[in-house]
């Protein structure tokens, strides 16, 4: 009955002992932990990155008139040389049309030729007479010389009469080029492909020539990245980098340095870098900023640990549930992780996360994040 008893006892002693063990426990923090390790490790200089749109056009009207009908839209995407906005025409076609027929009929009377043309006739029969009598011995020489010259006049004015013609088909022809064209501009079109900003204005609208009536983007986009002054020597076409996105969050997306422009910008002493990144086209649209990193160089094989885990020169180490704080030596560095060329070795575990709540000679719990 004792024996039972005691044994009894015993087990109810244990099972608070295991409770009391797992309470003290599970009061421990949870540290979110990295263990170093061999990785290759990259050498890159950092940006501040915008898209922008690769041109920005004002659509403007050349002409004054009203709108007659509008087909601009806010967001619309539109391609180059499509109708955007037609002006009242008014008159215009009665005066392209009234020189048509006037065109026509020059053309007619010029096929019929000079009116001169009959007596031209006339004047080489008397010629051929004269000449009959001039042999004859009832004409003399300069009868015949004026003969000629009669005819030479007649040609001339001829020439002249039916150049004159030409002449004033060749003015009809201008004129009807000109108001032609003035029909023309009265049509806007899409200046090229892209997509409609702004919408200044609408049908019925009065508008002058040279008015501005809508702003458009260009379809095609650039990253333009800003990096310091002490980066950009060492950033050449064809490297390799990383972009984040403020809008997609802590997603990354690869690139490639496609143009560096080498003039610093006055204010900031900034460079600009274009990167061509690998994301769909719909996703950059203007305004969009975030941050990248451009890799100049790589080590094989270094020891590396995420770039969150740093505070300054150190980093806090986890080692039997106890927290202490190491020095280190940092190497090449990238958006993510960072090299490590002293203080720590392989497999060490290093907190990742919410440093600030940590301090050394915390007990604590730990949860591996791989990275």
């Amino acid at each position: 009955m004792k024996l039972g008893f005691l044994l009894k006892t015993l087990a109810v002693v244990a099972v608070l002992v295991a409770g009391g063990v797992y309470f003290v426990s599970s009061m421990k923090p949870v540290a979110t932990v990295a263990k170093t390790k061999r990785h290759v490790a990259v050498r890159s200089v950092p940006g501040t990155l915008q898209v922008v749109a690769e041109r920005e056009m004002s659509v403007k009207s050349d002409l004054h008139g009203r709108v007659l009908e509008s087909n601009l839209e806010l967001g619309a995407t539109v391609r180059e040389g499509d109708v955007l906005m037609s002006l009242d025409l008014g008159d215009l076609e009665i005066q392209i049309e009234k020189l048509q027929i006037e065109r026509e009929a020059a053309d007619l009377i010029l096929e019929q030729g000079s009116s001169r043309r009959f007596s031209l006739i006339t004047l080489q029969e008397r010629l051929e007479d004269t000449k009959r009598r001039h042999e004859a011995g009832d004409a003399s020489k300069s009868e015949v010389e004026a003969r000629e010259r009669d005819i030479t006049s007649t040609e001339l004015a001829i020439e002249a009469e039916l150049n004159s013609k030409k002449v004033r088909i060749a003015q009809l022809e201008n004129e009807l080029k000109s108001l032609e064209r003035t029909r023309d501009k009265m049509t806007i079109r899409a200046p090229m492909d892209g997509v409609i900003t702004e919408v200044l204005a609408y049908r019925g609208d009065l508008i002058s020539g040279g008015q501005q009536v809508a702003r458009m983007i260009s379809l095609d986009r650039i990253v333009k990245v800003k990096v310091s002054e002490e980066n950009f020597s060492g950033i050449e076409l064809g490297q390799i980098a990383r972009v984040k996105f403020l809008g997609y969050g802590e997603s990354t997306f690869s690139a490639t340095v496609s143009k560096t422009l080498p003039v610093a910008d006055p204010v900031t002493q900034r460079y600009t870098v274009h990167l061509d990144v690998d994301i769909e086209t719909e996703k950059l649209f203007p305004g969009l900023t975030g941050e990248a990193t451009i890799t100049i160089d790589e080590r094989d094989r270094a020891l590396i640990i995420p770039g969150t885990a740093i505070i300054g020169d150190r980093v806090f180490v986890v080692e039997d549930g106890l927290v202490s704080m190491r020095q280190i030596e940092k190497g090449f560095g990238s958006m993510t992780n960072v090299e490590i060329l002293s203080g720590l070795k392989e497999g060490d575990q290093v907190i990742v996360e919410d440093l600030d709540l940590f301090k050394v000679g915390d007990r604590v719990r730990t949860t591996e994040m791989i990275f």
